[in-house]
């Protein structure tokens, strides 16, 4: 981003260089070619204008996106959750949504993904286990 910057800056001092020489010359096709440079110059500073602008949307953008994650992260706490833990909504910070857990590994790579609660069946009585939760993102079973 900084290389950028120095040579948006250098264009445009070039081009203010070359705009200052152009009342000096009397040759037309000399005052041509330097309206040509002038004219680049010009360009390669508003591309990098272009660039450093497309630079700053992308790093607001990852901005808001850490803060929106911060605020919703505080909306949870990790609990004991069958043979493993997971996130669960504070009843506090539940705005009406019903209660739920969130896969711990997905948490804290910074993704909200629901644990989905798979009906029992013989096999998991016969274990004595109730119920088997499974993240869809990562695949974790608890």
């Amino acid at each position: 981003m900084v290389a950028e910057a120095i040579s948006g800056l250098s264009a445009l001092k070039s081009a203010f260089d070359i705009a200052k020489g152009l009342k000096d010359i009397d040759n037309a096709a000399r005052r041509n070619a330097a309206v040509i440079e002038l004219q680049e110059k010009i360009l390669t500073a508003q591309a990098a204008q272009a660039d450093l602008a497309e630079r700053v949307r992308d790093l607001e953008a990852k901005v808001t996106s850490f803060e929106t994650w911060e605020r919703e992260k505080q909306r949870y706490e990790l609990k004991p959750f069958g043979t493993g833990v997971a996130y669960f909504l504070k009843p506090e910070m539940s705005n009406g949504e019903a209660t739920h857990q969130l896969c711990a590994n997905c948490f804290a790579r910074g993704k909200k993904s629901f644990l989905a609660k798979h009906p029992t069946n013989a096999a998991s009585q016969a274990l004595g286990t109730n119920r088997t939760y499974d993240c869809s993102d990562c695949k974790a079973k608890i």
